[in-house]
């Protein structure tokens, strides 16, 4: 509910601040980024539910008719898009498991090949 809510805004600013000090002393976030990116999509998709959940039948409405001219339904609606931008929450965990975790990369076996150069690729691509 909204305890939970609180505590995820407070996880996210914290995050936010870590990786802010690393720019500050000029080192780079690594894995602290990817860590707050995974942790902001979900709390943006979780706070979004609870609002629209908590609007009711008001939770339907959008635009200017929507409480607070339906910036919690745009939320709502926003939150699987953040779930891609920057990094997919998959690509995302691979690089917490590598980097944090210790755990061996996926295997690829297109590493050293060319775009152009693998199966299905669109004509030209290079």
């Amino acid at each position: 509910g909204l305890a939970a809510a609180r505590s995820r805004a407070e996880i996210q600013r914290y995050l936010g601040l870590r990786i802010r000090t690393l720019a500050a002393q000029g080192r780079p976030p690594d894995a602290q980024a990817s860590i707050a990116k995974l942790s902001a999509a979900w709390h943006l998709k979780r706070t979004g539910e609870l609002a629209v959940a908590l609007q009711g039948a008001h939770g339907m409405l959008a635009g200017p008719d929507a409480p607070a001219d339906g910036a919690w339904q745009q939320s709502f609606l926003g939150a699987p898009s953040i779930r891609i931008a920057g990094g997919s929450d998959e690509v995302q965990r691979n690089v917490i498991g590598e980097r944090v975790l210790g755990l061996p990369a996926e295997p690829r076996v297109d590493k050293d090949v060319p775009f152009r150069s693998l199966t299905g690729a669109p004509e030209g691509a290079s």
